[in-house]
């Protein structure tokens, strides 16, 4: 059992950006989301926005963490136990300098595949190789077909979908005002009207959901971003299970940073917290 100091949980710095820890986590959001109940889904967002001191680690005591996230200790513990065992995280037991037992440090893994898609595939790869589907005959909620649109109608096409056709197609000036504009004109040469709202939707859920500071206004840089970083997944065959649930993990990993951002002033009170003598 080590001893806790600053110097030892320094040591244990997994990533050298925080824009590389925030690429990791998203990778394992999105292969692990399905089996991540809510409860775990808090206890792994509260240790990301709170592992920047030294980049993808953690010193927060179980009990800070359960007061954080409004759940009881022991489904802390169980849910720090379940991202043990998917290996998102790493728990090294350590000793406070009277020899009592300390705090976990908390370290976040980095995510192999995605370290292995920046090795192997080049920016201006654009063409997905013909790789399995992994689920199978399951149809995206958007999309299915490999990307090689050559005019916008096209585009528009390949991401139709049966339950999505309408009697009348309808373009982007069927789209309530609530959507906003420069969102429709970054997704209308790809999707239609139908489509665009859908996501629009999710953009609303997470703004809601992350209750950020910041009015939806202000955000919709990220916004666009994230569907631009959805459009490629798809061009280079990264999404197999649905569209719409990408851009939604996207987003929202996005906006976590965002609100980290926001509670910076609280990161600094762990070391006073939890490394004590």
């Amino acid at each position: 059992m080590e001893k806790l100091n600053f110097e030892t949980i320094k040591h244990y710095q997994s990533f050298k950006t925080i824009e590389e820890m925030d690429q990791s986590v998203r990778g394992f959001l999105y292969k692990h989301k399905a089996e991540l109940s809510e409860g775990t889904n808090k206890v792994l967002t509260f240790i990301w926005r709170h592992s920047v001191k030294v980049i993808g680690v953690s010193f927060a005591k179980y009990d800070y963490i359960a007061k954080n996230v409004q759940l009881c200790r022991r489904t802390v513990i169980r849910a720090i136990k379940k991202l043990e065992q998917l290996g998102i995280i790493k728990k090294i037991p350590t000793a406070k300098m009277n020899g009592k037992q300390g705090v976990n440090i908390i370290i976040i893994q980095s995510f192999q595949q995605l370290d292995d898609l920046k090795n192997n595939v080049s920016p201006q790869v654009v063409t997905a190789p013909v790789t399995p589907n992994k689920t199978g005959n399951k149809q995206s909620s958007l999309c299915e077909k490999q990307l090689k649109p050559t005019n916008v109608t096209e585009k528009r096409n390949q991401f139709d979908q049966a339950d999505e056709s309408t009697t009348q197609e309808l373009d982007e000036s069927f789209l309530p005002e609530s959507v906003h504009k420069e969102f429709v004109q970054a997704a209308k040469p790809f999707l239609e009207a139908l489509a665009i709202y859908k996501l629009w939707n999710r953009v609303l859920i997470a703004y809601k959901k992350i209750n950020l500071e910041r009015p939806l206004e202000d955000l919709i840089e990220e916004v666009v971003s994230a569907f631009k970083q959805t459009i490629f997944a798809k061009q280079i065959g990264k999404i197999h299970s649905t569209f719409e649930g990408y851009f939604y993990s996207v987003l929202y990993a996005k906006w976590i940073v965002e609100k980290r951002n926001e509670n910076r002033h609280l990161l600094y009170d762990f070391l006073e917290e939890n490394v004590g003598s």
